[in-house]
């Protein structure tokens, strides 16, 4: 297994959460990362007849940051989700990966990401930031979504507000893919070890597209998919509760209860 060879075991938070050989995202080999490995997931989950696709990642550490922006621009991600502080606690979730001065610009090897705007709305800041690819010369926007109000332990005790996170993403989903592609892009999402809360908000989205698609609601099947997609996916049961309270609030929003 590729994520416990003794040259990729710094590049994991943690010792015990892994990817999967098969769905584990391949970046292309580089002498510093030979295995072209990182700690993160390729998701796809079956709504109707759409395929939604994801990155479950963990929160970059400052060795694999330059690895993280290498996925951000092979993978052709549009949209980050993040659903962590940089640092709760004493605890740090996720090294600063982006600058976070308005026209700042930060090299991660190969890629440059500047910082165009930054505004905080309630329980979530949204960022947009311009990632270019020195080598080719090539430019994209890069949407940074990151929910504010997770507590360290538990789960959000305003469940509205991780509903209206869950709707900027799709909101800022719409507008960043309303231009021709020749294939949709993965969301990436990380939390710290990209799957507790990483994996509620994946969880949450593919049910709510479920309900919008009139399709019948199978959490503990959609729960197993996951999981075979990304070890420990949504491990507690707190965190297994709060998406039925995400479904039951977005429902009572939709008026169907």
């Amino acid at each position: 297994m590729t994520a416990q060879k003794p040259d990729n075991q710094a590049r994991n938070r943690f010792k015990d959460i892994l990817p999967y050989e098969e769905s584990r995202v391949r970046l292309i080999p580089t002498q510093g990362n030979p295995a072209g490995y990182i700690n993160a997931s390729h998701i796809k989950m079956q709504v109707g007849e759409s395929e939604l696709k994801y990155l479950a990642a963990q929160g970059p550490m400052e060795n694999t940051t330059e690895d993280f922006w290498r996925m951000v621009w092979d993978q052709e991600v549009l949209i980050i989700a993040m659903l962590s502080l940089t640092k709760e606690g004493e605890k740090e979730k996720s090294y600063q990966y982006w600058p976070t001065e308005p026209t700042q610009t930060c090299r991660f090897g190969d890629v440059e990401v500047t910082l165009r705007f930054s505004s905080v709305s309630g329980p979530y800041a949204t960022r947009g930031m311009s990632v270019k690819h020195t080598p080719s010369g090539q430019t994209r926007t890069l949407w940074h979504l990151q929910f504010l109000a997770w507590p360290e332990h538990g789960c959000p005790q305003n469940v509205q507000d991780f509903l209206c996170f869950l709707e900027e993403v799709q909101s800022v989903k719409r507008l960043a893919y309303d231009m021709p592609l020749e294939r949709e892009p993965p969301l990436l999402v990380h939390c710290g070890n990209g799957v507790g809360r990483t994996g509620v908000h994946i969880l949450s989205e593919v049910m709510i597209r479920t309900l919008e698609h009139n399709k019948d609601l199978d959490v503990p099947t959609a729960l197993t998919s996951l999981r075979d997609q990304r070890m420990m996916t949504v491990p507690m049961l707190a965190q297994y509760k709060f998406v039925y309270s995400v479904l039951i609030q977005y429902l009572k929003n939709s008026r169907l209860i």
